[in-house]
């Protein structure tokens, strides 16, 4: 930690003297990462979060303890003020403190990591049901999921459009070009085929039961401690949907670090399936959906889009690992009648 205060445009000098006031504590040091603060404190060491909207602040609170009273604890615990306050309003920005969590990132490139991670999201999917609707649910016709990835696909054959245009520029440019008609295709063809599937069923399902979806369930969300308990953070983008998305987002997401084999996301499936039961229809839908390539039009849509996080030495990574595991992608997504003739789940008919 540092005993000076960085420049950071979540927090400037005047507000540690207001915190140490409203918390009865010491500030000793803070150290900026991602989008929080880390405060190292008297009372141990908590993680400072800025909000401009007092709403959002007051809806990730109060989720948290709603989860933990549903006896889902292994998520962020928030700091009350003398007063019993969780939010601590300072010029014109909510603020929240957490305690921190002594762990480290999970990595998919570990199966028994993801495995961790898997059995993590299953409880967080029991905690977060039975939550009555505020607003009327966001339904146009299609699920949320498959209207973000149209618009996904339409960003980046704009960008492969533009590049083409110009011709590449550097390596990451080339590597797009060369990606692109089959990244275009499958998105396509995996969206045309998401219509075909039981979604909006699972859509009504979540209406009815009140499901929270994460939706941000990166391997950085996950914490795993060295007692071997494993916390799922960040919860501002826990809002109303279907589940499913936060599996495939999660599969998407590990099978990349995982070269695509079946056994690992069978594994994955397993360990969820110990505390949260998925159906072989719901499965089928996973399986099927992680044929839209959203790790390599998420990153690439990301850094053209400038959105914070994404940077051009990162996303030339990740395309890079998806260009040398094309063909190990493709035998998985070709292996969906072979996942549930010769699973653990039993005899499934292939829909093809």
């Amino acid at each position: 930690m540092t005993n000076l205060l960085p420049d950071s445009p979540d927090m400037n000098k005047s507000i540690v003297p207001s915190l140490e006031k409203a918390f009865r504590c010491r500030i000793y040091g803070v150290k900026p990462r991602r989008n929080v603060n880390y405060l190292k404190t008297d009372r141990g060491h908590w993680i400072l979060k800025g909000y401009k909207q007092r709403e959002k602040a007051e809806w990730v609170t109060k989720l948290s303890e709603i989860l933990r009273d549903k006896g889902f604890t292994h998520t962020v615990k928030y700091v009350s003020d003398y007063e019993g306050e969780k939010i601590f309003p300072f010029q014109g920005k909510y603020y929240t403190i957490m305690n921190m969590i002594d762990g480290r990132e999970s990595d998919n490139a570990s199966l028994s990591d993801v495995k961790r991670a898997a059995m993590t999201l299953a409880r967080f999917h029991q905690a977060a049901r039975d939550f009555p609707l505020a607003e009327p649910f966001p339904f146009d016709g299609k699920p949320a999921l498959i209207d973000k990835w149209e618009s996904r696909l339409e960003h980046f054959e704009k960008i492969t459009w533009h590049i083409e245009q110009k011709e590449p520029q550097n390596r990451l440019e080339q590597l797009i070009s060369e990606m692109a008609e089959d990244a275009i295709r499958e998105g396509r063809g995996t969206l045309q085929a998401a219509y075909k599937l039981p979604l909006t069923a699972e859509l009504y399902a979540s209406m009815e039961q009140g499901t929270l979806a994460h939706r941000d369930v990166a391997s950085h969300n996950f914490l795993l401690t060295p007692r071997g308990s494993c916390y799922l953070i960040d919860l501002d983008t826990v809002g109303q949907d279907m589940q499913l998305v936060d599996l495939v987002q999660f599969m998407g997401r590990m099978l990349l670090l995982q070269e695509y084999r079946m056994s690992s996301f069978i594994e994955a499936i397993e360990a969820y399936c110990r505390i949260q039961y998925l159906s072989d229809t719901q499965i089928w839908m996973i399986h099927q959906l992680l044929g839209y390539p959203d790790n390599l039009l998420r990153e690439v849509t990301g850094v053209y889009g400038n959105r914070p996080g994404y940077h051009v030495r990162g996303v030339l990574q990740l395309v890079q690992m998806e260009a040398r595991l094309r063909e190990a992608r493709q035998s998985f997504l070709q292996s969906g009648e072979h996942l549930f003739r010769h699973s653990p789940w039993g005899e499934y008919h292939f829909v093809g």
